[in-house]
């Protein structure tokens, strides 16, 4: 049986690009089922409001909802899954998994690695599992270093789609036999988990960067009408239009050039662990 352990609905905000997740609840569920997937966890960022709808929709489809959030702690992000209430944010990481482990949750450190410094790092071995592969980390370095630095130690092994939108969620999943979501905590726990995994196609991103875009459209303006110089702001503004205006061809190009620098950050910021 397959099950999604990290997603995020449209109830996951950023911060200067406040589009993040796309699909609704009930979109996440129905694409699930439709997958075949046997469960999934929506880990929305620092909030539960997709809780209520995505239950609903998993009885009607008879997919397993498994509750989780993606925290931000006082060092990075922690996955938890399968509590019943928001776990405050920007704890400790040692006093986040306690107060996960109170609620008989498990604690997932995602992407430990992440070149953005949104992971724990080396603080995983709180965690009561890390997250090896990110199906997002596209510089795919950091991926690699989570299982090299974690491989050895007896601590259980998952993987994340980190999906943002309703094709990327099953990139990457973890197979166990599991019928409920006790059953599920209880396999990952143990380390019986498998997994299959694969990396966001470069279609993909682009299309789920156009969307980040061009729903955050006013909230972009208005950040670089605050802080861009004129110049600047006539330039960022052009090339935005354009970008979403224009056909994928020459942004494509551009956008594997930009994933070429962005895997020789990567490897320069592992060597700094």
């Amino acid at each position: 049986m397959q099950f999604e352990l990290h997603c995020h609905s449209c109830y996951s905000v950023g911060t200067k690009v406040p589009t993040e997740g796309i699909p609704r609840p009930e979109e996440i569920i129905k694409r699930a089922k439709a997958i075949d997937l046997a469960g999934i966890a929506i880990t929305d960022h620092r909030t539960t409001k997709a809780w209520p709808a995505a239950a609903k929709e998993a009885k009607r489809q008879g997919v397993i909802f498994i509750p989780g959030v993606e925290l931000q702690t006082d060092a990075g992000h922690l996955i938890a899954l399968g509590i019943n209430e928001l776990v405050p944010n920007l704890l400790p990481v040692e006093e986040s998994v306690e107060r996960i482990h109170q609620q008989g949750g498990i604690a997932v450190a995602p992407h430990p690695f992440d070149i953005k410094g949104d992971g724990i790092g080396g603080l995983g071995i709180y965690a009561d599992a890390i997250e090896v592969f990110n199906s997002l980390s596209i510089e795919k370095v950091n991926n690699r270093f989570a299982l090299s630095r974690f491989g050895h130690k007896h601590i259980a092994k998952v993987v994340g789609s980190d999906a943002h939108t309703l094709g990327m969620i099953g990139l990457s999943v973890n197979i166990m036999e599991a019928h409920d979501v006790d059953s599920v905590l209880k396999c990952i726990l143990k380390g019986k988990v498998s997994y299959a995994a694969r990396y966001v196609p470069m279609d993909e991103l682009m299309s789920w960067v156009r969307l980040r875009l061009s729903g955050s459209q006013a909230e972009i303006l208005r950040y670089t009408s605050l802080n861009y110089s004129p110049p600047k702001r006539w330039l960022y503004k052009k090339m935005l239009k354009k970008f979403l205006s224009t056909s994928d061809t020459p942004w494509r190009v551009l956008a594997e050039m930009s994933l070429m620098a962005v895997k020789a950050y990567g490897v320069a910021r592992i060597l700094t662990y």
